[in-house]
């Protein structure tokens, strides 16, 4: 079963590694193994594992599974409804969708992202920022957002990007979400890549990356 694309490009292109690590269940094993924790900054990492821990503990103490079901268990629950599920399956061979309904997602999301006051910077980047549609049903979408100073900032910040992930989920929709400590990420993101600012409160990220 071949993917739509090689995503782990380490190995020589159709060495016997690379099509080991780029089949379906490599490619699932590692997402639920790490599920984004590499691209996360301190603030979500943090949120992410005292939630995770939060879970563990009551599998294992409230419903007296032992500690590693418990694990298990919490981890593929965070990785089908909290995660990049679609984000990781759209590159198998048996993945389908409709354009349509991805681009009414996709403005969905932009809406929610808006109107969601806790939020004062947020950006998409990547081909679909560029043309502002969706044209692939194998495209992402790569949302970026900022945390604003303050423990209940950072608190419901992190509420929402879980709501998002999973309204993603029931929507079929690969969101690729992230939220960042501060603006230090743009100095790592390709120069090759479209921004497309979509909330910039007193338009600091504009003034930031003049500044690059």
């Amino acid at each position: 079963m071949k993917i739509y694309k090689r995503k782990i490009s380490f190995f020589k292109k159709n060495s016997f590694l690379d099509n080991i690590f780029n089949s379906p269940f490599v490619i699932i094993f590692i997402n639920w193994l790490f599920q984004g924790i590499r691209g996360m900054q301190s603030k979500e990492l943090f949120f992410r594992l005292i939630l995770e821990l939060i879970f563990i503990l009551f599998f294992n103490n409230i419903i007296k599974l032992n500690l590693i079901f418990s694990l298990i268990i919490s981890h593929t629950f965070f990785w089908i409804f909290f995660c990049h599920f679609w984000v990781v399956i759209r590159y198998l061979p048996i993945y389908n969708n409709n354009l349509v309904n991805m681009n009414i997602t996709h403005k969905n999301l932009i809406i929610k992202v808006i109107n969601f006051k806790f939020i004062n910077e947020a950006i998409i980047i990547g081909s679909v920022s560029k043309k502002n549609k969706i044209e692939n049903i194998n495209s992402d979408v790569d949302l970026r957002i900022f945390f604003k100073k303050g423990f209940l900032e950072f608190f419901l910040i992190n509420l929402f990007m879980y709501y998002l992930r999973f309204y993603s989920f029931l929507m079929k929709f690969p969101l690729d979400i992230y939220s960042y400590d501060n603006f230090s990420i743009f100095k790592k993101i390709d120069k090759r890549d479209k921004i497309r600012i979509i909330k910039d409160h007193k338009k600091k990220i504009k003034k930031y990356l003049k500044k690059l």
